[in-house]
């Protein structure tokens, strides 16, 4: 049975600081794992709309890939991860909520490292784990 596309969302909550020196970021859930073909969709909380809007999903790079090999005219290879999203994924409003959508399509399985980015600063570097499809 092929395997059906799902959305999964992650919550990106910004939680004031009780001192009052800017906010904690969370994500839920953590940590984040995905699978191939899906589409992943940032929730982003806790920031009014002039600074939510500029929050940017960026820079996403492979951290560690499955032992996989590849059948080539020479035999057998090391594969290499193609895979390597839009540039950027920005935050759009939709009504009160704030949200970046990416899909995967035909990504690699592995584990990959973003940035979260405000105005083009790097706020914080989390993982996202892209699994085959169930059943693979």
């Amino acid at each position: 049975m092929r395997y059906k596309q799902v959305t999964r969302f992650i919550t990106v909550e910004f939680v004031k600081d009780p001192r009052g020196k800017g906010f904690e970021v969370r994500l839920v859930p953590e940590p984040v794992v995905v699978r191939c073909a899906d589409t992943v969709v940032w929730d982003v909380q806790g920031l009014p709309k002039s600074m939510a809007e500029k929050i940017t999903f960026t820079n996403f790079l492979p951290v560690e890939a499955p032992g996989r090999v590849i059948l080539g005219k020479k035999g057998l290879a090391a594969h290499k991860t193609r895979w390597q999203p839009k540039r950027s994924v920005p935050v759009k409003a939709k009504g009160d909520r704030f949200r970046a959508t990416l899909d995967l399509g035909l990504s690699d399985p592995g584990i990959y490292k973003y940035d979260i980015e405000y105005d083009g600063r790097t706020l914080i570097d989390p993982e996202m784990e892209i699994r085959g499809p169930k059943g693979s």
